[in-house]
């Protein structure tokens, strides 16, 4: 038995049912004819199977050209997921479908769905603060921390200021900090396998973790512990203690970075 035609894709339903919104460009290339499921605007002229309601002059003349094997102008076609729908060119995709032609040259735009609002949120939170203190590529997974690295460069900004006695623009404090705080603990952080134990967070979002313990220590004792003793309780929570001739804080591992940078640290 003849497996029964599917009726042909509405790209406006579809569309509206995905929220599509996000587009991108992906060139000429060759596409399969069968994965040709819709219209963009069309439907209404098309039977099931993609055949015309009402073949004219151009498609029989098409259908000529096509029968010879001669080329034909690449269509123009929407791909969401495995599936197309096409924008300029179904009297050539109906004519493909009944010749059985397996492939055909497709100019390809590819829909994709509308971000959630959370991924929204933590977007526009990448960008407020990638321009507020200079820094780009920190990937973090929930807005909050962009807040909590804020915060955090503000309080950085108010030490170099009085060690400096001078006005320390948020710019400056922040490369500061990411030279001198940020990239060593990054890296400490690599080395020592936390990725591995925090699958599906990113360095800055373990980062901010560390930044979390400090504050929770630092209420528990009374008085600031300090971001290196910090980060060694961190560390020795989460893996367990190291063997002592191994341990280095992170200042006196990265000292000579820290004595161009951030003179005005002293060691805890």
């Amino acid at each position: 038995m003849a497996r029964k035609s599917q009726p042909v894709k509405g790209f406006g339903v579809v569309s509206k049912k995905l929220s599509l919104s996000n587009r991108a460009y992906r060139g000429i290339h060759a596409i399969k004819v069968k994965n040709i499921v819709g219209s963009v605007g069309r439907v209404q002229d098309l039977l099931s199977g993609f055949r015309l309601k009402n073949p004219d002059v151009r498609y029989y003349r098409l259908r000529k050209i096509m029968e010879k094997g001669d080329v034909v102008p690449p269509i123009i076609v929407y791909k969401v997921g495995n599936e197309y729908y096409v924008l300029d060119g179904n009297h050539r995709v109906a004519i493909a479908k009944e010749l059985g032609i397996e492939f055909i040259d497709a100019e390809v735009i590819e829909f994709f769905p509308s971000e959630r609002k959370e991924s929204r949120t933590l977007r526009k939170k990448r960008i407020e603060f990638e321009n507020l203190t200079g820094l780009k590529g920190i990937d973090l997974t929930e807005h909050r921390h962009y807040d909590t690295f804020f915060n955090y460069i503000n309080d950085y900004a108010h030490q170099m200021e009085l060690f400096l006695k001078r006005k320390v623009d948020i710019k400056e404090a922040a490369l500061n900090w990411f030279l001198s705080v940020y990239t060593p603990a990054v890296q400490c952080i690599v080395e020592k396998g936390l990725e591995d134990v925090y699958q599906g967070k990113t360095l800055g979002d373990i980062f901010c973790f560390i930044l979390d313990y400090k504050w929770y220590k630092s209420q528990k004792e009374g008085y600031d512990i300090g971001f290196d003793n910090a980060m060694q309780g961190f560390i020795e929570e989460i893996l367990g203690k190291e063997e002592p001739e191994e341990k280095k804080t992170l200042i006196e591992k990265f000292e000579g970075l820290l004595e161009e940078v951030l003179p005005w640290i002293k060691k805890e």
